[in-house]
């Protein structure tokens, strides 16, 4: 039984179009996160109105929501774009919009919800609490807060908090990071990062000796809280967010069914909380992330900053430890203990205990012997992982999981006059139609026949779960009783869209915030800037997209440590001394707060010019020549704002 004053929990899974977010929501999510057709921080899923409208639709059947991302920094010329796509996307059916950039603040926006993207590094309780008080519905935390920093921003604030609890890691702070920007051009603030911080990078100290060669030194592990939220839900947690929006549809079957039933068993053990959408999920398999794209999982730094967390040995799917290599043989091998059955077409990750990596594909499995093409790299002690899992990825293909409302249906025969009356979730609808049927010869086998067929609601969102019937059934063709019910469940469906009803957002504004904005407030367009002097700031940065010199920008701040994952913990002995990371011809500095356990990686130039102090004039190397189109952007509004 729930009551008015529940807390409703949200399910949010990502959709990179309306067929994955249909899964999600058939799968037990209560709202799903799209791509708006532009500016949203995953540009390569995007959607078209269509989809956005169609999925809104189909979601808001069960109560569902669709929060639709652009939450990218927007430049000058764009503005007015943004400001239409909103309108569009409202009109739509979206219920919420996701951004970053400030600059919504100055546009006459409609009545939506807005919520604080993590880009909008939501670390500290100020920063929530200003976001709250400018008028955002929820915020997004960052990714490596610990439980007890969203126990102090849930004390200082009331707004809604979102958190993530499965999917990959950002290893910087959100919103942040301009390595990838500097080293190709490719904003992850507008929606292209090229993910450099998966790259293998060279530690090497001040006097240019190397002490890793070729290693991912900031690559981490991926991110799993499943164990974690009722601890979550404890501190005030209402929304729980799986990363993905670049992930297949195996990927958002398993994780989003596994969260789904851990968020119940989490609800079940606690009073007061629902969940905030409605329905009856089924899927025919048993969940398992382990065995769809992952890194290994990690609760990254929720309850300790001591935490090991990196993969760098490498930054590709590892999946799932099935064993270590015990015995190489022509062209098989065999694992320690009992593995599990493997099949053929399965994909294998092996990792020697010296950091190499290889993959191979089992051709054969016989009696414990592995039969791969290459037995390259393969030795004795080597761990194997199974990454592609053939059978249960054929299995998560073959299920369609399906998601029903229960109705109640009474259907009244007075007469000449047929009354039925439908009921589901928040939704009742009356029917009446003449009943000029003959009296049946057998009463009892025309009940029995009229609620059998009228129970057949297969193929459609309802499952009619309890018939009463009041008076003497007719003699109906069944032709007639499935009309009859057809009719009755069509007109539930209108006004169970007709009557969902969109929370309403309030419009933002300008509270007082400071004095000086740094480029880690990623100003790159005149309403943003002026959102920011409305605020009372006097010393505005502009923003690294518009910068030609990266020299000194702080291209990421992160609690992942590359001296603690080393074992070079300075507070644990580890000797000291200025430590650079360097990847494709540029240089990187990193510097440690050791009081707070913090890394941030500033850029330091080319490797001559950061070795030699010579004056830093070269630009940093792009990892693709080629002209894109966010350097092109860069240089246009550049050339713009001198005009």
């Amino acid at each position: 039984m729930t009551r008015k004053s529940d807390i409703a929990l949200e399910l949010l899974a990502p959709a990179r179009d309306y067929r994955h977010g249909k899964t999600a929501i058939d799968s037990g999510a209560d709202a799903v996160y799209i791509g708006a057709p532009a500016f949203g921080a995953r540009a390569a899923a995007s959607a078209s109105l269509d989809e956005i409208a169609g999925l809104c639709r189909y979601a808001h059947i069960f109560g569902a929501r669709v929060h639709v991302a652009m939450n990218t920094l927007l430049y000058d010329d764009e503005l007015k774009r943004a400001e239409s796509m909103a309108h569009e996307l409202w009109d739509a059916g979206a219920d919420a919009l996701i951004i970053q950039d400030m600059a919504f603040a100055m546009m006459n926006l409609p009545p939506i919800e807005l919520h604080a993207s993590t880009q909008t590094a939501a670390l500290t309780p100020d920063r929530v609490r200003f976001l709250e008080k400018a008028g955002f519905s929820r915020v997004i935390l960052e990714r490596g807060l610990s439980l007890e920093e969203i126990k102090s921003i849930r004390a200082a604030t009331s707004v809604d908090l979102e958190c993530f609890v499965h999917g990959a890691i950002c290893v910087c702070h959100s919103g942040q990071c301009y390595m990838s920007h500097i080293v190709s051009g490719r904003s992850g603030n507008r929606g292209e990062c090229s993910q450099p911080c998966r790259s293998t990078f060279d530690l090497t100290d001040d006097k240019g000796d190397v002490i890793e060669r070729g290693r991912h030194l900031l690559s981490v592990a991926d991110l799993s809280l499943d164990d974690n939220l009722g601890e979550l839900i404890d501190t005030g947690i209402t929304s729980f967010k799986i990363e993905g929006r670049l992930k297949d549809e195996s990927y958002v079957k398993n994780s989003v069914v596994h969260l789904s039933r851990r968020l119940d068993k989490a609800i079940s053990q606690r009073h007061g909380y629902i969940r905030s959408s409605y329905g009856r999920t089924r899927a025919d398999f048993d969940p398992d992330p382990t065995r769809t794209f992952s890194r290994g999982f990690t609760d990254y730094y929720l309850h300790d900053t001591a935490n090991k967390v990196a993969t760098m040995s490498t930054a590709k799917a590892t999946g799932r430890l099935i064993g270590s290599v015990a015995t190489v043989g022509g062209s098989f091998f065999t694992l320690r203990g009992t593995p599990e059955k493997l099949t053929p077409g399965d994909g294998l990750c092996i990792v020697t205990p010296d950091g190499n990596v290889t993959g191979a594909g089992v051709n054969r499995y016989d009696s414990g012997k592995i039969y791969v093409r290459s037995l390259d790299g393969i030795t004795p002690g080597a761990s194997v992982y199974r990454n592609f899992d053939k059978a249960f990825i054929d299995r998560l293909k073959a299920v369609v999981p399906s998601r029903t409302l229960p109705v109640a249906i009474k259907v009244s025969f007075l007469g000449d006059k047929l009354t039925a009356y439908a009921e589901t979730v928040g939704t009742r609808i009356t029917l009446e139609q003449e009943a000029s049927y003959p009296e049946a010869d057998n009463s009892e086998r025309a009940e029995t026949v009229f609620s059998t067929q009228m129970r057949k609601s297969g193929g459609s969102v309802f499952e009619i779960t309890d018939i009463s019937v009041e008076g003497t059934v007719p003699f109906m063709p069944v032709s007639a009783i499935n009309a009859l019910r057809r009719d009755l469940l069509d007109m539930l469906l209108k006004e169970r869209t007709a009557c969902y009803r969109r929370p309403a957002g309030i419009p933002l504004t300008p509270v007082a915030g400071g004095d000086k904005a740094d480029y880690r407030f990623n100003v790159v367009n005149a309403w943003s800037r002026r959102f920011y002097e409305l605020c009372g700031f006097t010393d505005i940065e502009q923003g690294v997209e518009l910068r030609d010199d990266f020299i000194g920008i702080e291209a990421m701040r992160t609690r992942y440590c590359i001296r603690r994952e080393l074992g070079m913990c300075i507070k644990e002995s580890g000797r000291g001394g200025k430590l650079y990371l360097e990847n494709n011809g540029n240089r990187f500095a990193l510097d440690f707060d050791c009081t707070h356990c913090m890394m941030s990686v500033t850029y330091a130039g080319r490797y001559k010019e950061a070795r030699t102090g010579e004056s830093a004039t070269e630009k940093p190397r792009r990892e693709d020549l080629r002209p894109n189109k966010t350097e092109q952007d860069r240089h246009r509004h550049k050339t713009a704002r001198r005009r």
